[in-house]
């Protein structure tokens, strides 16, 4: 395992397109940023991705490219379930669909351009007011990101996790 720097500005729990979408926003503003996920990249989900068009503008501000190949675009969305559907277009521009293997390695290549500290395979024992221990090693940092899903830790951590 990679170690991570002893001291950053913004440090980012979870490498998923949340936590680099994150971290590259903060490089572009200058900032230093740690990321730190417990998995290895390319991290695969039984989910694709479908981008619906502010995504697809988000991710074209942050830089994103996404291999030509690795996406569709669409138009609309159906939904159907027990002989119900419902429809819609969208207007102006195309959503994409995207494998979410081709996703996390395009935030993963533009996260590592735009100059994050990215550390696979290492996990966040707990936070403090100093900063962020991970395998034992304090990062310290001004500001803390919890992207680490659902059952984040850091929102456990921080007292957030009541909050609804």
């Amino acid at each position: 395992m990679q170690q991570p720097p002893r001291e950053t500005d913004v440090f980012v729990a979870g490498g998923g397109p949340a936590g680099l979408a994150a971290a590259i926003a903060c490089c572009q503003n200058g900032l230093r940023v740690v990321v730190v996920d417990v998995c290895r990249p390319p991290i695969e989900k039984s989910c694709g991705e479908g981008l619906m068009p502010d995504a697809v503008a988000a991710l074209r501000r942050l830089g994103v490219r996404i291999s030509p190949g690795a996406h569709s675009p669409f138009r609309g969305v159906r939904f159907h379930d027990a002989g119900v559907s419902a429809e819609a277009n969208l207007p102006n521009r195309n959503g994409l669909g995207v494998r979410r293997r081709a996703l996390h390695e395009a935030l993963v290549s533009r996260a590592g351009e735009a100059g994050a500290a990215l550390v696979w395979g290492a996990r966040v024992n707990r936070i403090s007011e100093q900063g962020a221990l991970v395998d034992g090693h304090l990062v310290r940092c001004r500001w803390i990101v919890g992207a680490e899903g659902e059952n984040s830790a850091i929102r456990r951590w921080s007292g957030l996790h009541d909050a609804t």
